[in-house]
């Protein structure tokens, strides 16, 4: 996991716990429009974080698709060993160096 993937995954985490702690009330300044400002910004932090890590683990473009396709493929690869598709053959002939 990345740095990117664990910073966004921290941030979602908190916004959903302070969300929960809006909704349950434990969130009170004494005043009536500094919460309902504290509500809507803590709502729109979380829409911001939900958003964020929503668009960088999906793919919506062909070339992402191809990208993760490729990416996909060469993990495959890694499993199993070393790739050898893109090596010339070698016959021991030394002279064409």
């Amino acid at each position: 996991m990345n740095t990117g993937t664990r910073i966004r995954t921290v941030l979602g985490v908190i916004m959903l716990i302070n969300e929960a702690l809006i909704r349950i009330g434990t969130v009170d300044f004494g005043n009536e429009i500094s919460n309902t400002v504290y509500r809507w910004l803590s709502f729109g932090f979380l829409v911001a974080a939900y958003v964020c890590s929503h668009w960088y683990n999906n793919d919506y473009t062909p070339e992402a698709c191809e990208g993760t396709g490729y990416t996909r493929m060469k993990k495959k690869d890694e499993d199993i060993g070393i790739n050898v598709d893109g090596l010339e053959y070698m016959d021991g002939d030394d002279d064409e160096l």
